[in-house]
């Protein structure tokens, strides 16, 4: 196909003929195309074009699930083919989101994560990833709410630092996790509470449970008056989405099938805790990562909670050493399907105080790192702005809700 993005009149980005608009079905491939190097990983651009293609196909993308976005001077004439020139180019993917009242009230609405941020290499320094953004962020007010929706809230990463995005109103969230060395079978602490594996069947049941924690727990008033809590769904749409493309991955790249999900443990007190993860394959096996997705234990807050207020019987206490045995025996079995196929490490997103003990309980010299440069959580607040003085907090900041 002739390419519509020659380095031909470029305009200003100031330019009133400048539009940020949707793709067609060419221009969406021919974007794909462009920012394919970026993000193909050790895949060649036509099987990144057809990984692309499934994704499209999931329950999270179907039906309008996923945007794709251009930026185009409206002045230009397209190709024969009806491509446009392509200036910069960026995804929105919609997600269910939960946004808590002080008071406790919750609401669901309507939340989009963004992607592939993109800018042509010829026609980068020229400020159109700058136009892009700004129109997007105007554009997301209202793209796709229901007429009268609440204020609502969007979301991306960050692989260029921790400024660029904030100048445009995401603000930065914590981005923090841990890592942890693969581990074979002879090297596992025997003792530790028995774990179960999980499959593809599992995740729906197990992701209604937990939306209903997640509600639960948010529908309790928060400390002050100036809190909003907000959270993204970690409903079985979003980890399929992820499982979608590891199994396209590990199929094609290490003609295996990942089957196993996650792990599941219950603790001595009838509690259950559990963990989805996805398998992350980089250019090198040195980049394959698994990725612990959302790791749940029932009714955690409550316990951390009553432990820093000092609140804890030996009974609660009990509870909660049990707690951290059950996630220590989760996060080992997740370090032995990292070695299983051949994988650097286990990570996993701004591990709660509970999670990062256990994380120390089966390797000692586990750090806490705080990301700088890539994958920084942010967050942009639409609609009507809260008072100055009022705290967002982002529950659920896992790794499921990245896209």
């Amino acid at each position: 196909m002739p390419s519509a993005n020659g380095p031909t009149d470029l305009p200003d980005s100031a330019s009133p003929t400048l539009r940020l608009v949707q793709a067609n079905e060419a221009e969406m491939i021919e974007s794909s195309t462009m920012n394919a190097d970026s993000w193909r990983g050790s895949l060649d651009v036509d099987a990144y074009l057809e990984r692309e293609a499934h994704l499209r196909n999931t329950n999270l993308n179907r039906n309008g699930g996923i945007t794709y976005w251009i930026l185009v001077d409206t002045a230009a004439s397209p190709t024969v083919e009806g491509v446009r020139r392509i200036l910069a180019s960026c995804e929105t993917l919609r997600k269910r989101a939960l946004v808590a009242r002080s008071d406790g009230h919750v609401e669901e609405m309507i939340s989009h994560g963004i992607g592939s941020v993109y800018c042509n290499q010829a026609f980068r320094g020229r400020g159109y990833a700058q136009r892009m953004l700004a129109e997007l962020a105007n554009i997301l007010d209202t793209w796709q709410q229901k007429e009268g929706a609440c204020p609502h809230f969007t979301v991306l990463w960050s692989d260029i630092g921790k400024h660029f995005y904030a100048r445009f109103g995401w603000n930065v969230y914590p981005s923090t996790h841990i890592t942890l060395s693969p581990k074979s079978a002879r090297d596992c602490i025997y003792g530790r509470p028995k774990t179960s594996l999980l499959f593809a069947e599992d995740i729906e049941d197990l992701c209604t449970l937990d939306e209903a924690l997640l509600r639960s727990a948010m529908a309790k008033p928060a400390s002050s008056e100036r809190i909003l809590r907000v959270a993204l769904v970690p409903d079985a749409a979003t980890m399929q989405w992820h499982h979608a493309r590891e199994e396209f991955l590990g199929e094609r790249l290490r003609d295996r099938f990942p089957f196993t999900k996650g792990a599941t443990v219950d603790i001595a007190d009838g509690r259950r805790a559990w963990c989805i993860w996805t398998r992350t394959f980089g250019v090198t096996r040195d980049d394959d990562v698994l990725n612990i997705l959302r790791l749940v234990v029932e009714e955690e807050k409550a316990v951390d909670e009553q432990a820093m207020e000092g609140k804890v019987d030996e009974g609660q206490a009990e509870s909660k050493q049990g707690a951290v045995a059950a996630v220590a025996a989760i996060l080992e079995q997740a370090q032995l399907e990292a070695s299983f196929w051949g994988m650097s490490s286990v990570q996993l997103w701004n591990p709660s105080p509970l999670t990062f003990k256990a994380a120390k309980k089966i390797e000692p010299s586990a750090i806490l790192v705080d990301r700088d440069d890539e994958s920084i959580t942010s967050l942009r607040w639409h609609g009507k702005v809260p008072p100055e003085d009022t705290k967002i907090d982002w529950i659920a900041n896992e790794k499921y809700a990245w896209c």
